[in-house]
């Protein structure tokens, strides 16, 4: 079976050994921006250890390749149930071929969409507070920590460790209220070459493979959006902890309507998946990172980085207040009974409603993707 984390969006996109940018920009929030964009100017050979998400204390180790037009190459060495799985992205389409289910997945680029490096910031110096932290050597390289603290106590303390030269992230950790520390990626291994063989840039699948393609999903506002999939989406009146909406689309599979709500604090980004269910429907099968709850007919899951505590309070902000949202037939009421480590039960009362046909679906993950019909292969997964 492949996993999610395989195509879970690499960070290194290359170093330099020259200062691109001017030294006299040295703030801890100058060197934090400049790492969150999307192109260098260098060509780069990595080797990460990246978190999966599938299973404590589990890591992948990728290889990532970048050249200075932004293409990209990366592909899991181990473990060895994902070993062979591949992405490139050319700036224009993503392709990723799962070699156990010998399936190619062709998408357009995320690259294609405008660098948001510059609104996240925005919301960065809203909700943390950042500051440089201690030097240290990561791959070889000098490399400086840049804490970010949020405001919201609730919140991971983010570490970025970000190459003294050029800015660019070689790790990151998180550390939650309680004090765990995680590790979500760390270079081990990096150099520069003048250049990379055009060649690494191409898909070359040896035998005959199964294509499919999709278009990047389409982008709805709220009213269009209830028009769509017969339901308001359900938004709180403030977004908590400190996040923004980014956008909501429409998933692309005829089988299962859904709405992909992206929220982002700057820093964490999270999606809220809605749809109507059907009564008794039992629930999609669990997936790394996402917790689901029902509100009525309408089915939430949010999938997100961020622990389970923190993705039920997201979960239930979506819930609160939402009663005018639906739009359907008959009364409804919904009350929220706090427990007692401070997350709040949700208690709704809902009239009939006519069974759905039940969807029949699985799980693709990539960036911005959704949901594919059943005849599909099952059990692929990119990022959600």
């Amino acid at each position: 079976m492949v996993h999610a984390s395989s195509l879970l969006t690499l960070v290194v996109a290359g170093l330099q050994i020259t200062p691109v940018f001017a030294q006299t920009e040295s703030t801890a929030e100058q060197f934090l921006h400049r790492s969150m964009q999307r192109q260098f100017s260098v060509n780069v050979v990595a080797l990460l250890v990246q978190r999966d998400p599938t299973g404590e204390g589990r890591t992948q180790v990728v290889r990532v390749e970048r050249d200075k037009a932004g293409r990209i190459h990366h592909v899991v060495v181990a473990p060895l149930r994902l070993q062979g799985t591949e992405t490139i992205d050319d700036g224009k389409r993503a392709r990723t071929f799962w070699p156990d289910q010998n399936v190619v997945i062709d998408q357009e680029s995320p690259q294609l969409t405008p660098c948001d490096a510059s609104w996240r910031m925005d919301l960065v110096k809203q909700n943390y507070r950042v500051r440089f932290g201690k030097s240290t050597k990561i791959a070889g390289r000098d490399a400086r920590q840049i804490i970010a603290t949020p405001k919201d106590k609730r919140m991971d303390t983010r570490i970025v460790s970000v190459d003294r030269a050029t800015s660019y992230p070689l790790r990151l950790e998180t550390t939650s209220p309680d004090g765990s520390t995680t590790v979500h990626f760390d270079t081990k291994e990096i150099k520069f070459p003048a250049s990379i063989p055009n060649e690494h840039f191409e898909m070359r699948v040896v035998g005959s493979v199964r294509k499919l393609a999709y278009s990047r999903p389409t982008v709805l506002t709220r009213d269009l959006a209830r028009e769509k999939i017969g339901f308001a989406p359900l938004m709180p009146a403030e977004m908590p902890m400190g996040f923004q909406l980014q956008e909501i689309q429409l998933t692309q599979s005829s089988a299962w309507r859904s709405i992909a709500i992206r929220i982002t604090d700057g820093l964490v980004r999270a999606t809220i998946y809605q749809w109507r269910s059907k009564p008794g429907e039992a629930k999609l099968v669990s997936m790394e990172n996402s917790s689901q709850r029902d509100v009525g007919a309408v089915r939430m899951m949010v999938v997100t980085d961020l622990g389970e505590g923190l993705r039920e309070a997201l979960l239930v902000a979506f819930a609160e207040g939402s009663e005018s949202s639906f739009g359907l037939s008959g009364s409804w009421t919904i009350s929220a009974r706090p427990r007692s480590d401070g997350s709040k039960e949700l208690s709704t009362s809902l009239p009939s409603f006519c069974p759905l046909p039940e969807p029949k679906i699985y799980w693709i993950r990539g960036d911005r993707s959704n949901c594919r019909p059943a005849d599909e292969p099952k059990n692929l997964r990119s990022n959600l």
